[in-house]
C-alpha cells in the first residue's frame, strides 16, 4: 500500500489516505455522525489536493524553524491554560494569565510575521503582519518590531513599516469597537479618527517611500525570540500598577484623567467603557475626547517602546509618524 518516488523515497500517503477512507466510512455508518463524516471527508479530500504545496513549505523549513515552533506551542498551549486567573497583588491588578497572553502576543506577532515573510516576501509579509497585529495589538507589534530591529538594524524600513501600519490600524479598529455599542459616539468619533489614521498612513508612506522598500536588506533569522516578549510582559505589568496607583490618588478627578491612564496598557477597554457611558453618565463629547486622549497615550507608549526597546534611530524615525499624528488628535480635542 506504499508507493516509491521518483527520488527514491517511500510514499506512505495512499496507506494512510485509505486508511482513513475506510475509517469515515464507518464513521458514516453511524446516523449521528453523518455530518461529520462528510466534513472530515472534505478536510481530507482538501489536505490530499494541496499536499504538493505543503510538502514545499515544509521542506523550506529548517531545523531552527521546526523547534521554534515547539516552543511557541509550550508558551501558548501549554504554560498560558495552566497560570491562574486570580490577581497577586494587593490593587487586584496583576493577573499572570493576563499579563501572559501580552507574551503571547508579542511572540505570536514575531511569529507569524516571520512565516509571512518567507511566504509572501518581506514587503508583502511585513505589511500583512502589521495590518493583522493592529487589529490585535499595534503596542505589541511595536514591541515585536523594536527587538527585530536592535538585533539587525538593516530591518529599520521594514520595522518602520509594520508598527505603521499597526498603529494606523488601532483608530478603525476603536471605531468598530465603538460602532457596535453606541452609534451615537460612533459618529462624535468619526472625523477624529479617520484623520489620525489618514494622516498616519500617508506619513508612513512617505517615510517609507524615502527611505526604500520595505524588506530591502532584509534577513530575519529566529522566528522565535521569548526575551524580547518577557520585557514586554515586564512592561505590560509595570503600566497597569501604575495605572492603579494613579487612578486611587487621583481619585475623580476627572474622566479624562482615566482615559490618559488607561491608554498606557490599551485603548479597547476605556473605548468599551466609554460607548457604555456615553448618552447616559457621559455626554458623547466628553466620551468620545477621553477616547481621543487615551488613543494619544498610546501612541506616545509606542513611540517610547520603540526609542527605549529598540533603536534611537527606530524611535526617531517612528517620531515622523507619531508625533503629527498626535498633533492632530490634539487638534481635534480643541477643535471639533
Amino acid at each position: 500500500a506504499t508507493s516509491v518516488s521518483a527520488l527514491g523515497r517511500v510514499d506512505f500517503t495512499a496507506a494512510v489516505a485509505t486508511v482513513v477512507t475506510f475509517a469515515l466510512g464507518m464513521l458514516a455508518g453511524f446516523p449521528d455522525n453523518t455530518l461529520l463524516a462528510v466534513a472530515l471527508s472534505i478536510i481530507t479530500t482538501w489536505v490530499l489536493a494541496t499536499r504538493s504545496i505543503t510538502h514545499r513549505y515544509v521542506e523550506a523549513l529548517s531545523e531552527t524553524d521546526l523547534l521554534d515552533t515547539l516552543k511557541m506551542g509550550i508558551i501558548a498551549l501549554v504554560i498560558y491554560p495552566f497560570l491562574p486567573e486570580t490577581t497577586l497583588d494587593p490593587w487586584g491588578v496583576l493577573n499572570p494569565r493576563q499579563v501572559w497572553l501580552f507574551v503571547v502576543m508579542v511572540s505570536l506577532i514575531g511569529y507569524v510575521g516571520y512565516i509571512l515573510i518567507r511566504i509572501l516576501g518581506a514587503e508583502r509579509g511585513l505589511g500583512l503582519t502589521g495590518v493583522l497585529g493592529g487589529l490585535v495589538s499595534s503596542t505589541a507589534v511595536a514591541s515585536s518590531m523594536a527587538a527585530e530591529v536592535r538585533e539587525n538594524r538593516k530591518i529599520l524600513p521594514s520595522a518602520v513599516f509594520a508598527t505603521a501600519i499597526a498603529s494606523c490600524t488601532m483608530f478603525p479598529r476603536i471605531l468598530f469597537i465603538v460602532l457596535v455599542v453606541n452609534r451615537e459616539l460612533f459618529l462624535a468619533l468619526l472625523l477624529p479618527m479617520l484623520l489620525m489614521t489618514l494622516v498616519g498612513f500617508v506619513l508612513s508612506y512617505l517615510l517609507v517611500r524615502k527611505s526604500g522598500s520595505p524588506g530591502k536588506d532584509m534577513n530575519v533569522k529566529d522566528p522565535f525570540r521569548i526575551i524580547p516578549a518577557l520585557e514586554f510582559g515586564a512592561f505590560f505589568a509595570m503600566v497597569l500598577v501604575i495605572s492603579k496607583l494613579a487612578s486611587i490618588y487621583f481619585g475623580d478627578a476627572g474622566v479624562y484623567a482615566a482615559g490618559v491612564v488607561s491608554g498606557l496598557a490599551e485603548t479597547d477597554a476605556i473605548a468599551l467603557t466609554m460607548a457604555s457611558l456615553a448618552g447616559s453618565t457621559l455626554t458623547s463629547n466628553v466620551a468620545a475626547n477621553t477616547i481621543i486622549l487615551a488613543t494619544i497615550t498610546n501612541t506616545l507608549v509606542k513611540l517610547t517602546i520603540t526609542y527605549v526597546m529598540g533603536t534611537r534611530e527606530f524611535g526617531l524615525q517612528m517620531a515622523k509618524i507619531f508625533l503629527p499624528t498626535i498633533l492632530v488628535g490634539l487638534a481635534t480635542l480643541i477643535l471639533i
